[in-house]
């Protein structure tokens, strides 16, 4: 085993003493829950938040949830702008060096800030706990490979000296491997800390072919791993041309200075080219991973309800059955949440040091806080946190479903934001019943659909939902009338209450949009020219918002005018 695949093994034994402290906590996740909490509220009591709170006259769980209200981000909103330009202990004590930046989905890019804490414990978890469970189910031999690390990012410092940008950056800029990147991962740094608006895709997915010995893959989304492999396939004789030849070919949009730094990093490669040639040869309607990479053994990415149309095609398509997958658990710029603690298992448990956290019950109207403690099997639930790094009864917006119990802690499995997709007529069609419509679609149709996005729009008359699709595949005989029957077919029998507003008119025929190959790999360009780190872009199921709109319209009106 090399020097890197020892130090690899070492991490792994550390974690699993992480995973042995994880067992005990679990077995009294309230009771490290208040601990928690009142720790946070004595350090952070002579703050401007904490002495008008009151933090030095609470002395419980119940306290808390009595004296301070539940909150949104533009209630802290005034607080961390004074924080940003450097102002301290105003909502924290210790001094914030990054806010992370969200994706601005909904709306404009917030500033989370990040304290050191909570970089301590996703490092403990993502890294070290990780690495214990996984070496402790699959065995060491994947330590002494290299892994394929999607992850990326960079930040600005702002005017305090403290630094914005992606969760990812702080990942990507420091952690243990720092020193060490280029013996663990395979992509360089002009992939891992872009340029602004550079696509990296290429760089990433040309590395990686380039190394045989690649025995894990990593990003924070299933789909990026997904895009990655349907580069790879739509892109497979430009890429082995390239590593033959050592070259970059012209196509690949590059700045000058990017292209420059690469091709002092690459030589000709004609063996492993061939390689590749003679695995791409045998086509890619069976899983074709290991083919590239042998000893490849799992993905470490992102799982929950929402990712797994993607996550799935991997498996079926790509990786087969002896890739394994390991999910994150649940994470956010906010906070940390939940890990999980066994390979090919979606679900996850609440890590009860991973912050303060609060549930309520997306069927009581009352907004009643419980804790761990108090959650129920088969139940969903909206979460609320308090952080370390200054958020106080914060409400994500996100939905947990509990599917179990690990020791005395709830097993969890990330469902989707609150609210829904679509609510045009009181019908309520929630994301998980647009996705189960589609993926029943693919099943019934024998579709290969790359991804969708549904659209409810109120302005039409009557109104109506539109759904865009891009299909891969499809029968020859196959007709985009057949598809959409189908889907609103599946819709309401996902959500019965739509039969009525269908039947009745109140909602027009659902309208079907096909999309051209790579169309959502193109709103990954845009939004990667506009800055958004690529590490931070989730599929866009649910239009939300009018660039979105105006996207997706855009891209159908063209093709309306290639058929004039």
């Amino acid at each position: 085993m090399s020097a890197i695949g020892l130090m690899m093994k070492m991490m792994s034994l550390v974690g699993q003493g992480i995973s042995r402290k994880l067992d005990q906590m679990t077995m009294d996740p309230r009771a490290v829950q208040e601990e928690l909490l009142l720790a946070l509220l004595e350090e952070n009591k002579d703050t401007e938040y904490g002495r008008s709170h009151g933090f030095s006259e609470i002395h419980s769980i119940e306290e808390y949830q009595k004296r301070i209200p539940l909150g949104e981000y533009d209630d802290f909103a005034p607080y961390i702008e004074r924080m940003v330009k450097g102002e301290d202990n105003v909502l924290v004590k210790e001094h914030i060096q990054h806010y992370n930046k969200t994706s601005g989905t909904l709306g404009l890019p917030k500033y989370i800030p990040l304290s050191q804490k909570q970089i301590s414990i996703c490092g403990k978890y993502h890294a070290l706990h990780a690495n214990g469970v996984i070496s402790s189910q699959i065995g060491y031999g994947w330590n002494d490979g290299k892994g394929i690390n999607l992850a990326e990012g960079r930040a600005e410092v702002l005017e305090s000296g403290a630094t914005y940008g992606s969760a990812s950056s702080v990942a990507v800029k420091g952690g243990p491997f720092k020193n060490m990147s280029s013996k663990i991962y395979t992509s360089p740094l002009e992939a891992k800390q872009p340029e602004p608006g550079v696509i990296t895709r290429y760089i990433h997915a040309r590395f990686a072919l380039c190394e045989r010995n690649v025995t894990y893959i990593s990003a924070t989304f299933s789909s990026i791993i997904l895009e990655m492999f349907t580069y790879i396939e739509h892109n497979h004789e430009m890429l082995v041309r390239d590593i033959a030849a050592g070259t970059i070919d012209e196509s690949v949009d590059l700045p000058d200075g990017v292209r420059a730094s690469l091709m002092k990093q690459i030589r000709p490669d004609p063996r492993r080219a061939s390689e590749l040639e003679e695995a791409f040869s045998k086509g890619f309607d069976t899983p074709w991973a290991k083919r590239i990479w042998k000893k490849l053994q799992y993905i470490y990415c992102a799982g929950g309800a929402n990712f797994a149309p993607y996550t799935g095609k991997l498996k079926s398509h790509i990786l087969g059955e002896d890739v394994h997958v390991f999910y994150f658990g649940v994470s956010a710029s906010e906070g940390f949440f939940s890990t999980v603690y066994k390979m090919d298992e979606p679900e996850s448990v609440l890590a009860p040091d991973g912050c303060f956290m609060e549930f309520i019950d997306t069927e009581d109207d009352s907004e009643r806080c419980l804790t761990m403690d108090q959650l129920e099997e088969g139940r969903r639930y909206e979460l609320v946190i308090t952080n370390y790094g200054g958020l106080y009864r914060y409400k994500m917006h996100d939905i947990f479903l509990v599917t179990g119990f690990y020791n005395k802690t709830p097993l969890i499995e990330f469902q989707n934001r609150a609210g829904y997709a679509a609510n045009i007529r009181g019908e309520k069609t929630s994301e998980a019943a647009v996705r189960h419509a589609v993926q029943e679609t693919e099943k019934i149709l024998r579709l290969d659909i790359a991804d969708f996005s549904i659209y409810a729009d109120s302005d039409a008359e009557p109104p109506t939902y539109v759904m865009f699709l891009e299909i891969n595949k499809r029968p020859d005989d196959m007709t985009n009338d057949r598809i959409r029957e189908c889907l609103q077919e599946q819709l309401i029998l996902s959500n019965r209450g739509l039969e009525k507003h269908f039947g009745e008119g109140h909602l027009a025929p659902i309208k079907l949009i096909t999309l051209q190959r790579e169309t959502y790999m193109l709103y990954r360009d845009v939004m990667i020219m506009k800055g958004t780190s690529a590490s931070q872009l989730k599929p866009i199921n649910v239009i939300r918002n009018e660039f979105q709109r105006k996207f997706m319209f855009a891209l159908d009106e063209e093709k309306e005018k290639e058929k004039a």
